[in-house]
């Protein structure tokens, strides 16, 4: 199994990948079914291997990952798949989903596609598609009511199935209801709870679970070539989101790690400048913006989160020296409180509020928290 996953580039989904497998197997695999799971852990690449799977050609379980069905599907170029996503809204019809869709902005839809193909836990995000219409959905009958290539499984996947407006997800309800034979409907999801009622009701619900932050470092050491110390910081702040931990990995991190050290001498000081110095860098356009503010934050939850623990990250002798120093300086920190602080200053930033105000009360608060005060 571990060969043919390497060229699905799946990691550490051994045990569900085994589930279904067992279910293949078992003859009672049924036409519909739910991947949902955190983002980033691997949902769309296990529908790609699941479609694999189905329609291999090399005797044996799972998916081999080097016939030419099973390099189709990797390419995701199989006359058998069939793929709905999220695309622009450029015209009113309601039978061609990419009607009004123009030759540049079809190209650009292409290279996402590309960059699918060739990572599958890449993010399908394309201008001005905000979610799934009706439009997709009736192209999809149109075509998989047609007759099938013989010997093969035909597998619709829907990729973050809970952007499905109303309109779409009741078409898509009346093909469920009378599926067309030898079809498979794999719906990818973080919020199965979005989907309606009637649609989880004639879908087998799965859980993808989420990746330990130790096997997204090693990933990030072995496929983006990071040290230890980067992809340590990448995989935690990820939090198991492999797609995440792998746009941190673009980044400088040793330069947040700087950033951290400035701030936690900002709150060990006593003088309202320092925390007034550390407010205006987050504050300042030209070397800040909401998503940089939001990983600062979270790389902060990590650094208290050690401090609760008593140990830094394993291979950041920078960091283990902060946590020493802080459990050393500061024994009564209450860490707990300290990462609900910053939690809800994250919420706060995302509702747009007052962000010098937001940010000064966050260090002010954090100032107490270290010293254990109420």
């Amino acid at each position: 199994m571990a060969a043919s996953l390497e060229h699905f580039q799946i990691i550490g989904q051994e045990a569900t990948i085994q589930s279904w497998q067992t279910l293949i197997q078992s003859g009672r695999f049924g036409h519909a079914h739910i991947l949902s799971g955190p983002s980033g852990v691997g949902k769309d690449a296990l529908a790609i291997y699941i479609a694999a799977s189905l329609n291999c050609q090399q005797e044996g379980d799972g998916a081999c990952g080097v016939c030419a069905s099973c390099r189709q599907l990797i390419n995701i170029e199989h006359s058998a798949l069939h793929l709905v996503f999220a695309l622009p809204r450029r015209s009113a019809s309601q039978t061609d989903p990419l009607a009004g869709i123009k030759d540049g902005e079809m190209d650009e839809i292409n290279k996402i596609l590309a960059k699918k193909s060739a990572w599958p836990y890449y993010r399908i995000q394309i201008e001005g598609a905000n979610d799934i219409r009706i439009p997709s959905i009736r192209q999809l009958r149109k075509e998989i009511y047609l007759a099938n290539d013989p010997g093969t499984t035909r597998v619709v996947i829907i990729f973050s199935a809970h952007r499905m407006n109303v309109e779409a997800a009741n078409a898509l309800l009346k093909i469920l209801e009378e599926p067309p034979p030898s079809t498979v409907f794999l719906l990818t999801t973080e919020y199965p709870d979005r989907l309606p009622d009637t649609i989880r009701s004639r879908c087998a619900l799965h859980h993808v679970p989420e990746l330990s932050w130790q096997l997204v470092r090693d990933d990030l050491i072995k496929k983006k070539g990071l040290d230890p110390m980067q992809a340590e910081v990448c995989a935690r702040m990820a939090a198991g989101d492999l797609t995440q931990a792998y746009h941190y990995a673009e980044q400088d991190n040793s330069l947040w790690l700087d950033r951290i050290r400035g701030t936690l001498n900002s709150l060990a000081s006593q003088d309202f400048a320092s925390v007034y110095k550390q407010v205006q860098i987050l504050c300042d356009k030209e070397l800040e913006d909401d998503e940089s503010r939001q990983q600062y934050l979270s790389l902060l939850i990590l650094l208290f989160r050690d401090v609760a623990v008593g140990q830094g990250v394993s291979e950041t002798s920078l960091w283990v020296k902060q946590v020493e120093q802080l459990n050393k300086l500061y024994p009564q920190c209450d860490s707990a409180k300290a990462i609900q602080t910053i939690e809800k200053t994250k919420d706060a930033l995302r509702r747009k509020v007052h962000l010098q105000l937001a940010l000064t009360a966050l260090f002010f608060e954090l100032r107490k928290h270290l010293r254990g005060m109420a």
